[in-house]
């Protein structure tokens, strides 16, 4: 169950950490938690002085890099004490996704300066991925990458602009792939998943597997999607697969 009495410390840290707060949840049981930070005050030693493991992987990655990883898992760090888990290591597994403790589903984005942790004790698929809203001529060079002629076609009719459901069907394609990647352990592409409902009322969608990825996760399959606007754009989250 949720911790509500011990409250993560949500204060400033070294000029780092400038903001960190819970938001508000996307139809998700779980906790929702964001962290601003200041990359220009990123520093190496503000990983112990943060009590997060410095990995080896990142040894020689750019400062946006470090500054970036740093940031998500001192957010997942702050979920994971919500939870009662207090200074528990998250390691980098394979493609670089986080490895949680047993008994727990996670996930972490990041963009600009903003890093934000979806966290249950429900060990599930989960996926959770932050995109500013796309500009329309990216969101044009993009378009048949992301999308098909189906989804174009259901999108449109959707309401909303041509930017913010091209961000929406980005951003929850990431978000599968982020819930999937554990169970399948392989790439797969954009145009392998097929968004095939949205209720803008509910701020949900529905997204089906469009090829075999492993036993698990076969052609035909649905998952459950939702959204919802956020600061500059949209976040949004998978956590798991609903048989409809």
């Amino acid at each position: 169950m949720l911790h509500t009495k011990q409250e993560a410390p949500l204060n400033y840290k070294f000029g780092f950490i400038t903001d960190a707060s819970p938001i508000k949840p996307l139809n998700f049981s779980g906790l929702v938690l964001e962290c601003q930070f200041d990359q220009d005050n990123y520093q190496d030693d503000l990983f112990s002085k943060l009590g997060i493991q410095f990995p080896s992987e990142i040894t020689h990655a750019y400062k946006k890099r470090k500054a970036e990883f740093l940031a998500g898992r001192y957010c997942a760090h702050l979920a994971l004490s919500y939870f009662g888990l207090m200074n528990t290591p998250i390691p980098i597994g394979p493609n670089r996704s986080p490895l949680w403790p047993a008994d727990i589903a996670g996930s972490i984005t990041h963009a600009d300066n903003l890093a934000i942790c979806a966290i249950n004790n429900k060990p599930q698929a989960l996926g959770i991925d932050y995109e500013p809203t796309i500009a329309i001529n990216t969101a044009n060079e993009i378009k048949s990458h992301i999308i098909n002629r189906a989804e174009e076609a259901l999108l449109s009719k959707s309401g909303l602009p041509f930017r913010q459901w091209m961000t929406i069907a980005f951003s929850t394609k990431e978000s599968l792939f982020k819930a999937l990647y554990p169970t399948v352990k392989q790439y797969f592409d954009f145009l392998d998943a097929e968004i095939v409902h949205i209720d803008c009322k509910n701020h949900k969608l529905v997204l089906t597997i469009k090829c075999d990825l492993c036993t698990a996760v076969s052609k035909g399959q649905l998952f459950s999607g939702t959204y919802r606007s956020h600061r500059e754009g949209i976040i949004t989250l998978v956590e798991h697969q609903e048989f409809l």
